[in-house]
């Protein structure tokens, strides 16, 4: 199975072994992506962040942000989404390593990772994350530039507005989007 797998997600597993990099860690959220987690939010929620990242033995890993919940989608092949009260999370760090950043929270007494992530995008849902739970001093932080900044309001803003195309107040998420993302 693990041969499989490498087979269906060589060379991202490859970039990410040799470079150090996630070449997909700083996408756009894919039309899967927002069919599968749009109904997990809910109605009074803003979208804030995501991150994409790689889960260990499972695949692409995906972590989206509302004011309320933490949805967890751990596999391209897994249409089944973790939603965890952010009341619920009791811990979470966020640690740059080898192949990007890992994200990692504590809730129910379950522990879940990410690993992987655009160092732009990891760090600005964890800023998001700490303005809810507590969490961790972020573990060798990167410095990151108006361009990088940018990139990461534009691909959030993007994700709020395809996530819940009805809401009346999506140029406010994106606002406050824009604000999480310059406050540190």
């Amino acid at each position: 199975m693990a041969w499989l797998d490498f087979l269906k997600n060589g060379n991202e597993l490859s970039e990410l072994l040799i470079e150090g990099t996630n070449p997909y860690g700083n996408c756009l959220l894919k039309q899967a992506d927002v069919d599968q987690l749009r109904d997990h939010i809910p109605a009074e929620d803003q979208v804030l962040a995501y991150v994409l990242g790689r889960v260990v033995l499972a695949g692409r890993g995906l972590w989206l942000l509302t004011d309320s919940k933490l949805l967890i989608s751990e596999s391209d092949n897994d249409a089944r989404v973790h939603a965890f009260a952010l009341q619920d999370i009791s811990a979470a760090e966020c640690v740059k390593g080898k192949y990007g950043y890992t994200l990692r929270v504590t809730a129910m007494g379950q522990q879940r990772s990410v690993y992987g992530a655009s160092a732009q995008f990891a760090t600005v849902f964890y800023r998001a994350l700490a303005e809810k739970v507590p969490c961790a001093p972020v573990h060798k932080p990167t410095q990151l530039h108006a361009s990088d900044l940018a990139e990461v309001v534009q691909h959030f803003g993007d994700a709020a507005v395809r996530l819940q195309p009805l809401k009346a107040m999506n140029a406010q998420a994106v606002e406050r989007i824009a604000q999480i993302a310059h406050a540190g």
